[in-house]
């Protein structure tokens, strides 16, 4: 009686083939998610700024901005359907994580803004019936790695969202 089946060498082959596609594909989905976690990034920074834009011209930002903190790097939380900045997680608050886990960034800009909202002469106003303008702040994600090229900014007062590699306003 003679026996079918297959030799050794030939399941070998099989498997190292299948090890070799295996890990192309692997390496392919990775590069999914990261680029899905990098667009993530970028649309949580755009709704911040909406959100952070909305409240500079109600004039209501200085209300969830820290006195004394203008230049400090402050985290992002959620707190009662708003933003709330601050050092440090505030008690009924939820952290904003980006999808590295790591809170949103928030700095004012003092260089170039030194309150909340700025009339077209660059003096700090809160009256709406002046031609007022939300203040320069940066809003920005820490990114996959710990260099600074990986992070995932909001650049040029906001016309630019994205790696902070490939940035120049």
């Amino acid at each position: 009686m003679q026996q079918r089946g297959f030799t050794l060498i030939e399941i070998m082959i099989v498997v190292a083939i299948l090890t070799v596609l295996g890990t192309l594909a692997i390496s392919a989905y990775d590069g999914y998610i990261a680029e899905s976690r990098i667009g993530t990034a970028m649309k949580d920074i755009r709704q911040a700024e909406v959100i952070l834009t909305d409240l500079a011209l109600d004039g209501e930002l200085d209300a969830i901005e820290p006195t004394g903190y203008a230049s400090t790097v402050l985290n992002v939380y959620q707190q009662d359907n708003s933003l709330v900045l601050a050092a440090t997680l505030p008690t009924g608050a939820t952290a904003w994580n980006d999808p590295w886990n790591n809170p949103y960034r928030y700095r004012r800009n003092v260089a170039t803004n030194n309150g909340f909202i700025t009339d077209s002469t660059g003096a700090v106003s809160n009256d709406r019936t002046r031609n007022n303008r939300p203040q320069s702040y940066d809003l920005y994600s820490d990114g996959p790695g710990s260099g600074t090229n990986d992070d995932i900014i909001r650049g040029c007062d906001g016309e630019f969202v994205g790696s902070a590699g490939g940035h120049t306003c």
